[in-house]
């Protein structure tokens, strides 16, 4: 409807329609810089740990990962799980393979060494997505506490426990902990370093800030916990969003629940090349495109739910993150054309004036807000030494251009289709985590025969 009035009024009234859509979006990118130049600023912010819990105070943590054709990066996965510090009488991994991919059951068959782990198959059924996955295996979950890891994840290992204390020492407001997300192949070559430096902006300055805000967090796709009770009765993922992890923060929020950022990292393999980095940020579009569109649907019932200031730092999240890459192009080349030309210094009119002075503040605050977290994160995540990519901070966002091009086609001809990440193929660190110890001789391995899938079971193995 908004669509065709706006098509109809550039129709009847160009100049008016133009005037108008133009004080629209420059009043929406000005809040969205500002809004995000104060989370930055607010993730200075001095954060404390909970104390920490002895081992019999520790509760049952449930890890699920969602795999699908990775049999590649199955003995790493568990490599991973196994160096986690936390009681193995603790833990329920809940392992979630596709029907029709037994080369990754068997290559877990292989790797599993203990009776903490259980394959969870997933049925044939639609959308073949990560978050139908995630909901398959959420009625299996033991755990008092919950979350997700992605196939080629490697979590620090003490993760458990900081997260544990803090739901610990914290009321039920608490929904969500998200945890730092970094990158271990960024020496790859300039696609993993710059992923690497947008990786830190964004979980080391942007995230912390818009915790201590308390404003709605659009969570990552892996390393965020819950208490499982909670994630039940939000309503678990959404299964049609191929960003589950956007809907589900914004979701927690409209319950009234908060989102806090954890101080402990997981190490994330990133795309080193451009088509698969195309393919990745596609889906991450399409996503928010549909978060945004189903949280929108009823603006007055999102206005309820959230407080004044975060519902209007929701919309102009979106705005940042859907249309920003759309249009920024050509904002900045029509400001360039206009510099080189000397319009932008010679306004003839009130208009011109106001029109020239809004796009000069967009793009000095833009800047501002693209570089400043960059360059804050590189520091907190030890990344100094990447500081020449951020020259290629543009060809990075012409590159985001593309993709949220191809996310609205795609959004149109395949809107649940899921363009899986392949993971196995980048140079990564060897020295990205603490190693822990091996496990305790006394620790029994199961057999083969017990990695089989929960479903084929008659009754559950005893623990270790």
């Amino acid at each position: 409807m908004l669509l065709a009035l706006l098509a109809a009024a550039f129709l009847a009234w160009p100049w008016l329609a133009a005037v108008g859509v133009w004080v629209c979006l420059s009043l929406a990118f000005v809040i969205a810089t500002t809004i995000r130049l104060f989370t930055v600023a607010a993730s200075f912010e001095a954060e404390t740990d909970a104390p920490a819990l002895a081992d019999h105070e520790l509760p049952d943590y449930t890890i699920v990962v969602a795999l699908y054709r990775e049999a590649p990066v199955a003995h790493q996965l568990v490599r991973a799980l196994e160096r986690l510090d936390y009681p193995r009488a603790r833990l329920d991994v809940k392992l979630v393979v596709e029907s029709d991919d037994p080369e990754t059951f068997a290559a877990l068959a292989a790797a599993i060494p203990g009776v903490e782990y259980e394959v969870v198959v997933a049925p044939p059924g639609e959308p073949r997505t990560k978050p139908r996955a995630l909901d398959i295996a959420l009625p299996f979950a033991r755990g008092e506490l919950l979350t997700v890891y992605d196939a080629e994840d490697e979590p620090e290992p003490d993760q458990l426990r900081r997260a544990a204390a803090r739901f610990a020492a914290s009321d039920e407001s608490l929904g969500c902990l998200q945890a730092r997300l970094a990158i271990d192949n960024h020496n790859d070559n300039w696609i993993a370093g710059l992923f690497a430096i947008d990786y830190a902006a964004l979980f080391e300055a942007v995230n912390p800030g818009v915790a201590a805000l308390g404003f709605p967090m659009l969570l990552g796709g892996t390393s965020n916990h819950f208490r499982t009770r909670t994630l039940r009765a939000v309503g678990g993922w959404d299964a049609w969003n191929v960003t589950e992890d956007a809907d589900l923060g914004l979701r927690l929020a409209r319950f009234g629940l908060r989102v806090e950022a954890l101080r402990s990292r997981t190490f994330e393999e990133a795309p080193n090349s451009i088509g698969p980095f195309l393919r990745q940020r596609t889906r991450w579009m399409k996503g928010w495109m549909q978060t945004a569109f189903v949280h929108l649907r009823d603006p007055l019932a999102l206005w309820r739910n959230l407080r004044p200031l975060a519902f209007l730092a929701t919309v102009t999240t979106f705005v940042s993150g859907v249309l920003s890459p759309l249009l920024w192009p050509y904002f900045c080349g029509g400001l360039i054309l206009d510099l080189l030309q000397g319009d932008a210094f010679r306004p003839s009119a009130p208009l011109e004036f106001a029109v020239d002075f809004s796009a000069c503040s967009l793009a000095f605050g833009g800047i501002a807000a693209m570089v400043w977290p960059a360059i804050l994160g590189m520091r907190r995540q030890n990344l100094r030494h990447l500081w020449p990519l951020l020259f290629l901070l543009p060809v990075w966002h012409v590159l985001l251009c593309a993709a949220a091009w191809r996310a609205v086609i795609d959004l149109w001809r395949n809107p649940f289709g899921w363009a899986k990440t392949t993971h196995g193929v980048a140079r990564r660190r060897t020295n990205a985590i603490q190693r822990q110890p091996t496990r305790r001789a006394s620790a029994r391995p199961i057999s083969r025969a017990s990695a089989r899938p929960i479903a084929e079971r008659t009754t559950t193995p005893a623990r270790s």
